[in-house]
């Protein structure tokens, strides 16, 4: 097989490689992707804290309104008058007194904490808020980074393209489906050198037969990284 024409083709091919790597691994398109996470998750904590909140108010108005019956059992005791009770009256009295009391107690504190609960939640909802809005404003700067510079990128590629289809045209196309089944698996470059009994690329020792193959045939793929190893 001549080699050379494919060859040619993969030098220039590796001027898009470059390119579309140079893409691929921009830090403004890394930074990007970032933020754009953080403010989805930000947005989505948000909506969490919020069913949280709503969650805790509807607490708070039930343990309002138990607060509420047991502060009003408390009045209707005290009005009662105890110089006119029984001795056991008294005492059911002082019971039920000393058990609305501790009920009130525990009312007032669970209250609390509630209320605590929900200032922690409303805190937690204003500094996500923050975080999404930033997120937003410096994914919106990094986007238009990495889009300023795929401007200047893009019709080097789309210029190299055509050339490439141009390339084409003149080649096997037996040959052409394998490289391209290697280039889109991301192995690039295909074809690569026998150095001396070496892969040219991953450097793995090849049999003897293998060689000989080279020989007799001008290529071989290697069994370790799956490019097509020439003679020179």
């Amino acid at each position: 097989m001549d080699i050379s024409k494919i060859l040619d083709y993969q030098n220039l091919d590796s001027e898009l490689f470059k390119l579309e790597k140079s893409l691929r691994d921009n830090q403004n398109k890394k930074l990007a992707f970032s933020l754009q996470d953080s403010a989805k998750k930000a947005q989505e904590r948000s909506g969490q804290l919020e069913q949280r909140a709503e969650s805790l108010v509807k607490e708070i108005e039930t343990v309002k309104k138990q607060f509420e019956i047991q502060s009003a059992k408390m009045k209707e005791i005290f009005a009662k008058d105890v110089e006119k009770m029984s001795k056991e009256e008294v005492e059911q009295f002082l019971a039920l007194k000393d058990k609305l009391a501790q009920n009130l107690v525990i009312l007032d504190k669970n209250l609390t904490k509630l209320a605590e609960n929900v200032n922690a939640v409303l805190a937690d909802f204003n500094k996500t808020r923050k975080v999404f809005a930033s997120a937003k404003e410096n994914y919106t700067k990094a986007k238009e980074a990495y889009d300023s510079e795929a401007k200047t990128i893009e019709p080097q590629m789309a210029e190299i393209r055509k050339k490439l289809e141009s390339l084409e045209k003149s080649l096997d196309a037996k040959v052409m489906e394998q490289y391209k089944k290697r280039r889109n698996d991301n192995i690039f470059p295909v074809y690569v050198p026998l150095n001396s009994n070496l892969c040219g690329y991953c450097h793995m020792e090849l049999p003897a037969v293998n060689i000989s193959k080279i020989k007799d045939e001008g290529y071989i793929t290697c069994e370790h990284c799956r490019r097509i190893i020439y003679q020179k």
